[in-house]
Formats: C-alpha cells, sequence, structure tokens
C-alpha cells in the first residue's frame, strides 16, 4: 500500500528492498561469505537452466556453474548495479564460459 507524505508516494517495501539490495551489494564486494551463499541459492537454479539451454557439448552444467559463481565471487569489484541487474551479469558470465565449452 502506497504511503502519502505530502506530495510525494512512497512505497514501504521497495525502500526497505533496495536498501536491503545495497547492503548485499557492499556485502558481497567486501567477500562476505553468507552474502555469497544466499546469491547462489537465489541466482543457481535460474542459472543452471539457462546453461543447460546453451550448453551442446557433454561439458557439466554443473562445471558451468561453478565457473560461474567462482568467476563472480573473484571479480564482483567488476559488478556495475547501475549499468545491469546481478542476474544479468551473471547469466553473461555463464553463458561465455558455456560457449567457450562448445
Amino acid at each position: 500500500m502506497a504511503i502519502n507524505t505530502g506530495e510525494i508516494f512512497e512505497e514501504p517495501n521497495l525502500k526497505v528492498w533496495i536498501s536491503a539490495n545495497q547492503i548485499c551489494f557492499v556485502k558481497l564486494r567486501e567477500g562476505d561469505k553468507e552474502a555469497f551463499k544466499a546469491l547462489y541459492r537465489f541466482y543457481a537454479p535460474s542459472l543452471y537452466g539457462s546453461i543447460i539451454r546453451n550448453l551442446k557439448t557433454t561439458v557439466s552444467p554443473d562445471a558451468i556453474l561453478e565457473q560461474t559463481f567462482l568467476y563472480a565471487w573473484q571479480n564482483m569489484s567488476t559488478f556495475d548495479e547501475s549499468k545491469c541487474k546481478m542476474f544479468t551479469w551473471l547469466n553473461r558470465i555463464a553463458l561465455r564460459f558455456s560457449s567457450q565449452n562448445r
């Protein structure tokens, strides 16, 4: 439910989500393992499906998923949330690894 605070309508849940999202990015950049576990749990199923759809060899989709998250962990400082969403960034990494194994 939107709240009228004068001239601006605010969505309370949206403000909380944005704050939590920003905190998550900070924690990921700091190397927080719990934040990374949460990232994995949230995105791994969708990325796995994307990998399966794009992988045309006998390379294990599990191996590509592992490479993807290892790369993301090592390169989290290069992620810029102003340029793309986290899923888009992770999916691009996964597709790059998938295409290298064709």
